[in-house]
């Protein structure tokens, strides 16, 4: 049956080799009751291991039925015991967790018989061994000699032609020690059965054969009783573990140890619970960028803002504000519109500062620093600490002067002071819109002053001068009108080029005619040039070194530059408290026959912000994806580490890769399954309203039932690669590797 020719089985520790067995031959058979005996550190084991297929050989070769074996791959060694080798060990080798019933079925469906069968075989074999009443018992509860007779009882049920026992005897008593080895001298009648003890005297009126090592030599081998052979026969088991089978240890396996079954359940309720909030944001974040689009008129965009204006186009009284002010719905009213999409620049020593401008009365926190301002010279600055445009103290901003640029009007403002900060975080800066990350507060005198200036920049201006029709419009203006202190009402101070624009060569004395429309008015204005100015005379008659910013601009008196923009308030913007309560407003400003627009609805498609958002988040949602799933492996691994010995016992029995890891894939794709219905149960609950969960309530905001299709075909894709990444780590090693490891 066993022929063995010179075999050597070297180990490797640490960059030393030692040696096992050292050049063996035996010759073994069917019907003979070998015992190995021998010394501690002899070589028996070793011997006992090769020959069982537990341990691969490094030098000669062994035969089984006469077919060469030093070419076996581990993948064959397996299928070797499965169809040769029934395994007795000295610790047993039991799943505790299975009853002795369990564990003898194990073997059987190793090999695949019949469940039919299976029914039939298994008592009576259980009752060979005397433990009938303890057929349903879990092993761990059993005494060694128990256990030692689940063990053999497991060989007897396998039925295979050889029979290999470590130390059966070494951890009973005597009396259970004379049973197992009467149980094993009975099977070996028509079986091979090699048995390796230390204390042959026990075995000794039974065996038939004796091998003796030392060093891993063999130095006797003495027949003591020789048998008729002739007529018995060996040969492998040919039957395959069925789908069924596999499906039924697999979800075995889940539930028969309870705590690993919840802590498992836990890991892919947290996996379940991950990725649908993965899924959520991104669906959550899609629906915010499909309403958003690019808009080249509202920079300051807010799917809750809302733009009115009366039909006719006339000026907004402070009646109708203070109705809009008091619909359902209305979080604020900004009278001065038209400056929420106008950026301001703010600099000095120690303050560098960008971003959107509203009114004092819209802020809505407390200071952090300093005061609210007394007077329209001062202002809040609201930004983020981290954003770096606060370069100094607190101390060193407030209550300094600081130069503020209007864009578009190129307006520079030098009587602005900081009266006091507050401090924003990145989440509350799109509170009011998607780009006021920095926001500057005004009172209504300054918010009055820039939106004068605003409605410059937006109008159509023409100046006559002289016989000249200048024009300037509001993207581009050769000449801009600028208020001055100290500058007569009537009056202004032009260019010295405005001399060639008379005849007589002299601006000074002469009317200038302007003008200004824009969508909501228009005004005229007479003015007599009072002076020009040159580089030479500029800082004496404006008092103020900035003629390279102004070589070109009109000063003109501040009551002129009123009475030609500040006609009043034509537009203002409504702030709703969310955007679902936007629609609400817009409903009710109808009604008040008022003309509006929801930004929401007033974004372009010449971008695509949807798809572009697309390509970055998807990326980072896989990302994400993947960082759950290293997460969820390596904490299942863990909890699978304490399964190691159960893995590696059914690789000594003969289970092969594949089916252990379809075995795996199984119990992996039950608790995945019973963790998604969990969350599908809570998810009817908190819709019902029977139960509150608010973060769940969250997750199921975006979900389809496309989106929990797609949830449960993730989680089950994960389930599938955390059990073949696990897998691939228990057959890192052979089977006797990876079992010694464990012990």
């Amino acid at each position: 049956m066993i022929q063995l020719r010179n075999v050597s089985k070297f180990y490797y520790s640490k960059g030393m080799i030692s040696s096992g067995i050292t050049k063996v031959n035996l010759d073994l058979d069917i019907g003979e009751f070998v015992v190995i005996t021998g010394e501690s550190g002899s070589g028996k084991s070793t011997l006992l291991n090769v020959i069982s297929g537990l341990d691969t050989y490094e030098e000669g070769e062994m035969l089984i039925e006469g077919r060469e074996t030093s070419h076996y791959s581990g993948a064959d060694f397996e299928e070797y015991r499965k169809k040769y080798i029934g395994n007795i060990f000295q610790n047993f080798n039991l799943i505790n967790s299975y009853t002795v019933y369990q564990n003898i079925e194990l073997i059987l469906l190793i090999n695949g018989v019949s469940e039919e069968e299976i029914k039939k075989k298994v008592p009576d074999i259980i009752e060979k061994v005397g433990l009938s009443e303890h057929m349903n018992q879990k092993v761990s509860r059993l005494s060694g000699g128990q256990r030692q007779r689940v063990s053999i009882a497991r060989a007897l049920a396998k039925d295979t032609s050889i029979i290999v026992a470590d130390e059966p005897t070494g951890n009973l008593d005597s009396a259970s020690a004379e049973e197992v080895i009467r149980l094993l001298a009975d099977i070996a009648k028509d079986k091979l059965v090699v048995v390796v003890t230390h204390n042959f005297d026990q075995f000794e009126q039974y065996a038939t054969r004796v091998v003796r090592m030392n060093d891993g030599r063999v130095i006797e081998d003495k027949v003591i009783t020789r048998r008729n052979l002739e007529g018995i026969e060996g040969g492998p088991l040919t039957g395959k573990l069925s789908n069924k089978s596999k499906f039924k240890l697999g979800v075995r396996n889940t539930f028969n140890i309870i705590p690993k079954f919840l802590l498992l359940l836990v890991v892919f309720l947290f996996v379940t619970l991950s990725v649908s909030g993965v899924y959520t944001n991104y669906k959550e974040t899609q629906s915010a960028t499909s309403e958003f689009g690019y808009n080249s008129f509202f920079q300051n965009y807010s799917d809750d803002r809302i733009v009115v204006k009366n039909k006719d186009s006339s000026v907004i009284t402070d009646e109708q504000m203070r109705q809009i002010g008091e619909l359902s719905g209305v979080k604020t009213v900004v009278k001065d519109d038209i400056m929420l999409d106008k950026n301001v620049d703010i600099e000095n020593e120690y303050l560098s500062f960008y971003g959107f401008v509203y009114p004092i009365d819209s802020l809505e926190t407390d200071i952090d620093e300093g005061a609210l301002p007394s007077k329209d010279s001062e202002a809040v600055i609201a930004t983020d600490p981290e954003m770096g445009e606060i370069m100094g103290e607190p101390e060193d901003v407030i209550g300094r002067k600081a130069d503020l640029y209007l864009e578009e009007t190129g307006t520079k403002l030098t009587d602005l002071s900081i009266s006091g900060i507050v401090y924003l975080n990145t989440e509350d800066s799109d509170s009011d819109g998607l780009f006021s990350q920095s926001k500057l507060y005004l009172t209504d005198g300054k918010m009055a002053e820039l939106r004068a200036y605003s409605y410059m920049s937006a109008s159509d201006i023409k100046i006559e001068v002289g016989s000249r029709d200048l024009k300037s419009e509001a993207d581009y203006m050769q000449y801009r009108l600028i208020p001055m202190k100290g500058v007569a009402k009537g009056t202004a101070i032009v260019p010295d080029e405005f001399n060639d624009y008379y005849s007589d060569g002299k601006a000074a004395g002469k009317n200038i005619k302007i003008s200004a429309e824009n969508m909501y008015f228009s005004s005229k204005a007479s003015l007599k040039t009072s002076q020009t100015f040159t580089d030479k005379n500029y800082d004496k008659l404006i008092g103020v070194d900035t003629y390279d910013e102004h070589m070109s601009d009109i000063f003109i008196s501040q009551s002129d530059y009123d009475a030609l923009f500040d006609k009043g308030t034509y537009q203002i913007s409504v702030y709703a408290k969310n955007s679902h309560e936007a629609d609400n407003v817009a409903a009710q400003l109808k009604s008040m026959k008022m003309q509006y627009l929801p930004l929401k609805d007033a974004v372009s498609n010449e971008f695509d912000v949807e798809g572009i958002t697309g390509i970055v988040q998807v990326p980072f949602m896989v990302l994400l994806v993947v960082v759950v799933f290293f997460i969820a492996y390596f904490v299942v691994r863990l909890i699978l580490k304490s399964r190691d010995t159960y893995f590696a016992i059914v690789r000594m029995l003969g289970m092969s890769k594949k089916d252990i890891k379809r075995i795996l894939d199984i119990e992996m794709l039950v608790v995945v399954s019973i963790a998604y219905l969990i969350f599908i149960i809570a998810v009817v609950l908190i819709s019902n309203d029977i139960i509150s969960f608010e973060y769940i309530k969250y997750l199921t905001e975006y979900m389809s039932l496309k989106g929990y299709i797609l949830l449960y075909l993730v989680l089950l894709l994960m389930s599938y690669l955390i059990s073949g990444r696990a897998s691939r780590k228990l057959f890192a090693a052979s089977a006797m590797q990876a079992y010694r490891g464990e012990v």
